[in-house]
């Protein structure tokens, strides 16, 4: 994954590391067969939508407000800003260890898409970032565009949800391994 602007920078010391990789417990298993990767992609919308939706709520309560008026919200609002572009970056993490060995039904394009879908989700969550830090306050215009990019950043993901809900509708008939795959997935994206 290469730096962007609005996250820290690695440090190019040969000895030195100022962005440690995370420890992704999914990472230890030697690979994932289709079933494991999709539980992986459900926890991954899951985690996505749970930010996202967070961020958007936090972002209403401000609305109307100047900067510094509702700490508690905007803490909330930076939380889950930035921790959907770690869940993000967390998906293409598994996307670029496991994707090249997993074997997936010809109709999921997913693992082919991942670099573009999180390069573009991760610039308009950027772009969201920077005007919310640039602006005065959370007046209307602000609050509108950052939903729609939150939406846009959503909406970017659409056939890892469709994989996701089509799974789901199995129910009581999920294999084990997706649903420990996906519980274990789940864990390393809250992890913080």
């Amino acid at each position: 994954m290469k730096a962007n602007a609005w996250l820290p920078k690695k440090s190019s010391a040969p000895s030195a590391s100022t962005w440690p990789e995370p420890a992704l417990r999914i990472t230890r298993f030697p690979s994932l067969t289709e079933s494991q990767f999709l539980g992986c992609a459900a926890a991954f919308v899951d985690s996505l939508t749970g930010e996202l939706n967070a961020a958007a709520l936090a972002l209403r309560r401000l609305e109307g407000r100047a900067k510094g008026s509702g700490f508690s919200f905007e803490m909330a609002l930076d939380a889950h800003r930035y921790g959907a572009l770690i869940v993000i970056d967390r998906w293409a993490d598994l996307v670029r260890r496991f994707g090249p060995h997993v074997r997936l039904s010809e109709e999921l394009r997913m693992i082919e898409e991942c670099p573009a879908r999180v390069q573009a989700a991760e610039d308009v969550l950027g772009r969201a970032n920077q005007l919310l830090d640039v602006s005065a306050g959370y007046d209307s215009g602000v609050v509108e565009a950052c939903l729609l990019a939150f939406q846009s950043v959503a909406s970017n993901f659409s056939e890892e949800r469709e994989s996701a809900e089509r799974y789901a509708r199995l129910g009581p008939l999920l294999p084990g391994e997706y649903s420990d795959a996906r519980r274990i997935f789940s864990e390393d994206l809250a992890a913080r």
